[in-house]
């Protein structure tokens, strides 16, 4: 099912099988609540006048007219202004005049919370409450019909209700007729919801000032966790949660960018959108892509290999694991089974997602492990030989697992006779063992490595020569649009390589810049050896910085501090508490003292550190990625002087090098 097949689903959903209205002013057209009884608060600046869910920049209402029941509304014509807003916390009934049925079927317009019991359309009959309809989680009202045969010639009266108060706690309601025929259940089908369009952007450029210049973000509006990373053999695919109607968190979608490195970046168009199944409106939350190498699902069109993203579908009241696929590569996409389960909810918690699939070699078969719940955590090891059928396999028991689950296989100190298993979540909490295609059993004590604001990474599926390159989400900060100036808000962290190495600790996981980063050089400053003391400026005839990419190995001597002043940061290294702080910024704005880097003690009386700095962030990698973090800062509040020296004493820089790097768009 491709993404135009929304418009004849929209335009099947607007056809009314109606014969009358149900008694005067059942549509509400008159702009006025004559015929109907308000009690309580939910439905007194009523009916709404006009589409006002479009003009807050949500979906359409579907009114019939110009006058409707919203009780999420405060405009009315008279009172309030066109998308001015209630909120969910009142509560009431709008209940009709009395009225005779006349035909077999009740057919209106129904929308907004999907709350049985809580809010809906009651029709009230021979002394019973029947509840006709509750909302379907969208403010676009669609068809419904109730069969009301038995209780023709009698007389009846209709109650639009609402008791809830949290999220979602209204309802809109619109049009009731009396009707032959019932309206097609449009709500079953398939459609498109949240007046999203697929493209991304064509006329944003990355030439702002504070525009990040060589990490990836969306050309415009919010971005989160990574999706669906994955290689096809000729480009790699970043899928990552956006919303495409702001710059704060909503609309969930699946973003799309390819390149041919890494590095080098095109945004197309958005590949998975929110949708409404079976009276279940949702989002689409994060997960995985695969290239069905040896046709699994049978889908193959040509050479081209089948995309497959495995999603969770974000509604109520569970979230689910859904797929879709593509055979043009990303281009267009199909959803399964009209966006329906391939892993339905398994009970341990409404919110299971982020499901991580890939293929087991030695097992021939597919692999998804699946965040099922916390309290303890829980993960879920489902395998399948067809992409469709998933047989559960084991559960991992972790109080650390939470959310964005990814597995890897790596080889220990690049020996490809002793491969490792990595399984690691959202906050970068990690254990290395084995996994035999169902199972994983530990090899380590629970293990944290990275901080600051790098959460939710993910790595490249099926990427070449068995590599493993990963990419963080960097959240927090504040919203960027609004602070400095820029289309969007959040960005990715530097895609790292991962690798296990033997440690005096045990095996480690390491994170590291891809060498790719080399094609963004521009000019390389190698300045070797540097004693530091009183006065002694290591960058005194290098002041004109922007983007840096700087590696130093330095002995801290009887100084107290090691100083790297650089563009937009200050990078301190403490001596006496063993911490590389920095100049952050909090989500407010305001610059802050934040640390780096804990627990960076020195090894042989040496520190080893990589600094990348961008426009608005840095990430610290100590040596050779043993630790890292990932900060954002502040573009106005950085050091006046480049400069590199020492304060307290002396130190010594055994090794220095800055590569001023140059942008990675096409401005």
């Amino acid at each position: 099912m491709k993404h135009f097949i929304s418009l004849a689903i929209l335009l099947a959903a607007s056809t009314v099988h109606a014969d009358e209205l149900l008694f005067p002013n059942a549509d509400f057209e008159s702009g006025t609540l004559e015929g109907w009884t308000v009690e309580g608060d939910a439905f007194r600046v009523q009916p709404t006048k006009g589409d006002n869910t479009a003009a807050r920049n949500r979906e359409p209402a579907n009114m019939q007219g110009t006058w409707w029941i919203g009780g999420y509304e405060k405009y009315n014509g008279k009172e309030g202004k066109p998308g001015e807003t209630a909120g969910d916390s009142l509560t009431g009934t709008l209940t009709s005049r009395e009225f005779t049925i006349e035909r077999p079927y009740i057919t209106f317009r129904v929308g907004a919370g999907h709350l049985p019991g809580k809010v809906g359309v009651n029709l009230l009959v021979d002394g019973k409450v029947i509840e006709l309809a509750t909302g379907v989680d969208d403010e676009s009202m669609v068809m419904h019909s109730s069969d009301v045969k038995a209780y023709v010639g009698k007389s009846a009266q209709l109650q639009i209700f609402d008791n809830a108060t949290g999220g979602w706690g209204h309802i809109n309601a619109d049009d009731f007729r009396g009707t032959e025929k019932p309206s097609p259940d449009t709500t079953k089908e398939f459609a498109f919801t949240g007046d999203i369009s697929a493209t991304a952007y064509p006329d944003v450029g990355y030439d702002q000032p504070n525009r990040p210049q060589f990490h990836f973000m969306s050309k415009k509006n919010w971005l989160n966790d990574p999706n669906g990373m994955v290689y096809d053999g000729k480009n790699y695919h970043l899928f990552f949660q956006h919303n495409p109607k702001g710059t704060d968190w909503g609309n969930m979608t699946w973003g799309h960018a390819t390149s041919p490195d890494m590095v080098h970046w095109t945004q197309l168009d958005h590949a998975l959108l929110p949708y409404r199944v079976d009276r279940q409106a949702g989002t689409v939350f994060s997960g995985t892509a695969v290239i069905d190498h040896n046709n699994s699902l049978g889908k193959q069109v040509g050479d081209t290999k089948t995309m497959c993203a495995f999603y969770t579908f974000a509604g109520k009241p569970a979230f689910y694991q859904a797929m879709a696929y593509s055979t043009d590569s990303g281009a267009s996409w199909t959803y399964w089974n009209e966006g329906r389960a391939v892993v339905e909810n398994q009970g341990f918690d409404n919110g299971e997602r982020d499901p991580k699939v890939f293929w087991h070699e030695p097992s021939q078969h597919w692999v998804m492990a699946l965040w099922v719940g916390e309290k303890p955590g829980r993960v879920r090891w489902f395998t399948s030989k067809n992409l469709v059928d998933w047989e559960f396999a084991s559960d991992l028991m972790r109080d650390w697992a939470f959310e964005c689950m990814d597995v890897v296989f790596l080889p220990v100190d690049g020996d490809e006779n002793n491969m490792k298993c990595l399984i690691y979540d959202a906050s970068f909490d990690y254990e290395i063992g084995t996994f035999d295609g169902k199972e994983f059993k530990t090899e380590t004590e629970a293990l944290q490595i990275g901080r600051g604001n790098f959460y939710a990474a993910q790595t490249f599926n099926q990427a070449p020569n068995g590599r493993v390159v990963q990419i963080g989400w960097m959240r927090g900060g504040p919203n960027a649009a609004e602070t400095f100036d820029v289309p969007h808000n959040q960005q990715m962290a530097f895609p790292c390589d991962l690798s296990l190495k033997t440690t005096d600790d045990g095996v480690r996981l390491f994170v590291s810049p891809i060498s790719e980063i080399d094609s963004l050089v521009s000019k390389t400053h190698d300045l070797g050896q540097v004693k530091l003391s009183d006065g002694i400026n290591a960058l005194s005839g290098i002041q004109n910085l922007d983007l840096v990419d700087l590696e130093v190995t330095f002995s801290p001597g009887n100084a107290s501090e090691v100083v790297f002043d650089l563009p937009r940061v200050s990078v301190r290294y403490d001596v006496k508490k063993q911490v590389l702080n920095h100049t952050g910024v909090n989500d407010k704005g305001e610059s802050e003292l934040q640390i780096c880097i804990d627990k960076l003690s020195s090894k042989q009386g040496k520190v080893s550190l990589r600094l990348l700095v961008d426009r608005l962030t840095v990430e610290a990698f100590a040596f050779d990625g043993q630790n890292f973090g990932a900060h954002y800062i502040h573009p106005n509040h950085g050091p006046k002087t480049m400069s590199i020296h020492s304060v307290g004493g002396d130190a010594l820089i055994h090794d220095l090098k800055i590569r001023e790097l140059k942008s990675t768009w096409k401005n």
